[in-house]
């Protein structure tokens, strides 16, 4: 029962597989790295391999089993050099990124030293205990699960920072944010997690499982496989500009930033920069010939504000006009200037009126 239940699941794994492969190729997916992503789906049937040889009863191709875990960490680190560049204009390329999957690699080998009679009584019973021993059966599973956590949590980081930032560097957000994208990254932390513990107590032995290298597999598998489908949805991204470690330091001169405010209100009333829709820093700043990163910087330590509210501070005071000097109705005012709340509007419509009133 227990056998056919792991045959259905990875049926409809192979079935989700096939769809997702041929979205990559039907949607025009905005990937700047869409060759990562292709990467990432070759990578996770290699990664299954194990799997498809105990569906197959292939046990005379026993030599090659277990040299399969180190794909999933090559998977997700494609997944990483995919993502990136949505979140940043300028991504750095760094090389030790590539170390688990190095060591994985390395370690995966040493698999090669377990017999192959051996192997061939493991596709149908894994191994359980003895790890002084059977150490090659379990490190690589090990390493993979804490390769795959290690790497899904910098995504997950990289994710949260863009949105922390994404008020800096752009007005219209709501269609900016990937909280479903998110969301699927931390289910992936989370699997990993679990996918160590599981590795660990078959190690031990702390509890009999079987099945134990099946369920890491199909564990694993099925949340690297949500993260490729999810990746294959056309979404719209804001690449930050922005030099975030000199963001946090935040230093300026008074007369920097005095000249950098005056510079960017100049053009935005020049250029009428504020009705332009999904305004962003990097489009605003090339512009009006300033640097991203000293405009960001020079708004949060001047007026306590970022570029999102610097521009919709012009564009309440347009949308004012609109409505005190024409019959323009509220909400095709509101729609105008991206503003979803047209009581936020009429609010600050009535404040403006009640503060001219008590000036007279």
């Amino acid at each position: 029962m227990t056998s056919a239940i792991f045959s259905y699941c990875l049926y409809a794994l192979l079935g989700v597989y096939a769809v997702g492969f041929v979205r990559l190729f039907v949607q025009k997916v905005n990937l700047s790295s869409t060759c990562w992503l292709i990467g990432a789906f070759v990578c996770w049937p290699l990664f299954m391999l194990d799997e498809w040889l105990r569906l197959a009863h292939a046990t005379d191709l026993a030599v090659i089993y277990g040299l399969s875990d180190v794909f999933a960490v090559l998977a997700i680190t494609c997944c990483y050099r995919a993502i990136k560049p949505m979140l940043l204009a300028y991504p750095t390329a760094r090389k030790r990124l590539w170390w688990p999957v190095v060591v994985t690699a390395l370690f995966q080998c040493t698999v090669l030293l377990i017999p192959v009679e051996d192997k061939q009584q493991w596709l149908l019973s894994s191994p359980h205990g003895e790890p002084f021993v059977l150490w090659p059966a379990y490190i690589a599973s090990l390493l993979t699960g804490f390769s795959v956590l290690l790497i899904g949590i910098l995504i997950t980081e990289h994710i949260q920072m863009y949105h922390r930032h994404l008020p800096e560097q752009a007005v219209d957000i709501k269609n900016l944010k990937m909280p479903k994208l998110a969301g699927v990254m931390g289910s992936l932390v989370g699997v990993a997690f679990m996918s160590i513990l599981l590795v660990t107590a078959a190690t031990f032995g702390f509890f009999p499982v079987p099945f134990w290298e099946s369920f890491h597999h199909l564990m694993l598998g099925t949340a690297i496989l949500i993260v490729l489908f999810s990746l294959t949805f056309i979404r719209r991204t804001s690449p930050s500009p922005l030099d975030y470690e000199r963001l946090d330091e935040g230093k300026a001169t008074p007369y920097e930033i005095s000249s950098i405010i005056s510079k960017a209100e100049r053009y935005t009333l020049e250029s009428k920069a504020y009705k332009t829709r999904f305004l962003t820093l990097s489009a605003f700043c090339k512009g009006a010939d300033i640097d991203p990163t000293s405009l960001a910087l020079a708004l949060q330590l001047s007026e306590r504000k970022n570029f999102r509210r610097f521009i919709f501070h012009y564009r309440l005071e347009y949308a004012k006009n609109v409505l005190l000097r024409s019959d323009a109705k509220l909400e095709a005012v509101a729609k105008r200037i991206g503003v979803n709340s047209e009581k936020f509007l009429s609010e600050y419509l009535v404040k403006h009126l009640h503060t001219r009133s008590q000036k007279k």
